[in-house]
């Protein structure tokens, strides 16, 4: 049965008073202490944690909409919270194990991936109302929306290889082999280059998305997990055992350097020349200079961090 639950945000300011405008923020799943950090990332400063379902994993940001959706696999919850209220707004229960999430850049779907029932859900963001069920191989993980909403990738870690939905007819439509339990996916910004990182094959499969084809698989690090494209082109990678990043020429296919960071680094997201990546082991968010290519700030945050998918929120975003 599905339950869904709207909750009142905010009360509004007084009359002719401005509601102060927030900084970028990041909303950061604590999978052992239940909750979500909120980072302000001017200040450096956790601003508040805010209780979800237990377990909390996946993450994604609608920054055109300003809303913050959340999964918990061992509560079998999604969340929905405001970016800037920071107020939760609704629930829907999905049983199940709901791990990746991302939301299409109309802000007008959100989509998981069930961990245990082998399927995507398709939930109307609006109403959190779930709209379909569409049927995928084993243990689908990471998710990536095409920038037109019309395809969206997700890894079927169990199967080494990602499937390929079209959206207007909710249905598999193509099936990617790459490495070996693929996991986080990352899109390039006009949605011609996906990339599947694999979790025990250490590697990372760059993938044409017009011709459906591996171009080139990358040796990353051990046990990478998920990636990011920076805004000069280059791919970071988290390594959770090797507790580093690898900084990849994805044109060239090779590695260009190797970056010490937290122990077992788990979700990362770029935002301008910085990258921004989460240490399950240490808790804490770390802030990577990406011309230096060293830590310049750490914050702390929950217990067992993950912050798995895109959780950088920045006002006035369109995307």
């Amino acid at each position: 049965m599905l339950i869904v639950a709207v909750v009142a945000g905010m009360a509004a300011a007084p009359a002719g008073a401005e509601a102060p405008v927030p900084g970028a923020r990041a909303f950061i799943t604590n999978q052992g202490s239940h909750d979500v950090s909120v980072v302000d990332l001017d200040s450096g400063h956790e601003l508040r944690r805010i209780p979800v379902a237990a377990g909390p994993a996946g993450v994604a940001v609608d920054a055109r909409q300003g809303r913050v959706y959340i999964t918990s696999p061992d509560g079998r919850m999604l969340t929905r919270i405001d970016a800037r209220t920071l107020e939760v707004t609704g629930t829907l229960e999905l049983g199940g194990g709901p791990v990746g999430i991302a939301v299409d850049a109309a802000g007008t779907r959100v989509y998981v991936s069930d961990w245990y029932r082998n399927q995507l859900m398709v939930i109307d963001a609006a109403g959190l109302q779930l709209l379909a069920r569409i049927a995928l191989g084993r243990v689908p993980a990471g998710i990536a929306v095409a920038p037109d909403g019309q395809q969206v990738y997700v890894a079927e870690r169990d199967e080494d290889r990602v499937a390929v939905i079209d959206v207007p007819h909710a249905a598999v439509v193509a099936h990617i082999a790459v490495g070996a339990h693929p996991f986080g996916l990352a899109l390039s910004a006009d949605g011609s280059r996906l990339f599947a990182v694999n979790v025990l094959s250490n590697n990372v499969s760059v993938i044409d998305t017009a011709q459906g084809t591996v171009l080139r698989t990358v040796p990353v690090g051990n046990t990478p997990y998920c990636a990011v494209l920076a805004e000069d082109g280059r791919l970071f990678v988290t390594n959770q055992h090797g507790d580093s990043l690898s900084v990849v020429d994805p044109q060239a296919g090779r590695v260009l350097a190797t970056v010490p960071v937290g122990g077992f680094p788990e979700g990362i997201v770029a935002d301008g020349a910085r990258v921004l990546v989460v240490s399950w082991m240490d808790e804490e968010l770390e802030e990577i200079d990406t011309v230096s290519l060293r830590v310049v700030r750490r914050i702390p945050t929950g217990h067992n961090s993950r912050g798995f998918g895109a959780f950088l929120w920045r006002p006035g975003a369109t995307h």
